[in-house]
């Protein structure tokens, strides 16, 4: 398992660095509603890959994500961790095609309604465990690849890159009305200013991006792009629609019914003298991953 872990990471290093391309992976939330029997419920898992709404197993050959929180806010702020998907690597069965059998966990949860629930939006969120990616040659001169920061590595002759990698992830319902939903406090955080319950093909969905409570936007420093895909426009061609974000905000309309992901990549350099000077000697920046999905109708 351990040597599993090491090599997946490895994977998932190299995708992190081109984490602004399609072919990265990337974290995000589905949610199914089910209302044929009143109350009803709700059915929330985790997206991991490429392709919506499901792709891939969280530890896996193309790489693995370790989820250190997932929980349901409501419409009050109260917060209610669900429970953890547990990640392992399972024992694969072969069967009489010539295929493989494979379990695994994407934190399929239910989530049962009530007459007691208070009508608004309810938040499903995911967090990563942040974690050290870093490339380096080692005394004998080969290039190696590690989960550690800078200073856990020992005996290194220089060090190629070495990163801080964190992804959040968000998706929404909402019980008789859809209710403005409350920041989590997130590093990196995409909130809408569209009801994301009600999202139909043609309509122009907005949002407000910040780092760590400030308006991301384009200027001198570079370029931010707020990016969308779904597994009915884009995804399957391998492109993805873009939208520049400008103090904070962001557009982009839906082209077609189907499961959106929404997500936005940026990547700050760590210096002695800038705000993340805490992390100097751990790493040389920090990648940070968050996305929203909702489902479009016709």
């Amino acid at each position: 398992m351990l040597k599993l872990f090491k090599t997946a990471c490895s994977i998932l290093a190299l995708t992190t660095l081109c984490a602004s391309s399609v072919s990265a992976h990337s974290l995000w939330i589905n949610i199914h509603g089910s209302f044929a029997h009143s109350p009803g419920h709700v059915i929330t898992s985790l997206g991991w890959g490429h392709a919506m709404p499901l792709d891939d197993f969280l530890v896996g050959q193309a790489g693995i994500v370790d989820i250190e929180k997932y929980s349901l806010m409501g419409p009050d702020n109260s917060i209610t961790l669900i429970p953890l998907p547990v990640i392992k690597q399972e024992k694969a069965t072969p069967s009489k095609t010539g295929m493989t059998l494979v379990p695994g966990d994407l934190g399929l949860r239910k989530i049962s309604l009530t007459d007691k629930a208070m009508p608004g939006t309810y938040q499903v969120a995911a967090e990563s465990r942040a974690t050290y990616f870093t490339g380096y040659v080692d005394a004998k001169g080969k290039n190696r690849m590690a989960t550690k920061s800078m200073d856990e590595i020992k005996g290194a002759q220089s060090v190629n890159f070495s990163t801080r990698y964190k992804a959040m992830a968000k998706s929404y319902f909402s019980i008789e009305k859809w209710t403005p939903p409350s920041p989590l406090g997130y590093d990196l955080e995409i909130m809408p200013e569209t009801d994301m319950t009600n999202v139909k093909a043609g309509d122009l969905v907005k949002f407000t991006v910040t780092l760590n409570g400030k308006p991301v936007t384009c200027d001198m420093k570079g370029m931010n792009y707020l990016h969308m895909t779904s597994n009915t426009f884009g995804g399957p061609d391998k492109y993805m629609l873009a939208a520049y974000i400008m103090n904070g905000k962001a557009q982009i309309r839906v082209p077609t019914p189907g499961a959106w992901r929404v997500w936005v990549t940026l990547e700050k350099e760590v210096t002695k003298d800038n705000e993340l000077k805490h992390l100097a000697g751990k790493c040389r920046s920090i990648n940070y991953a968050a996305s929203v999905s909702f489902t479009a109708k016709p």
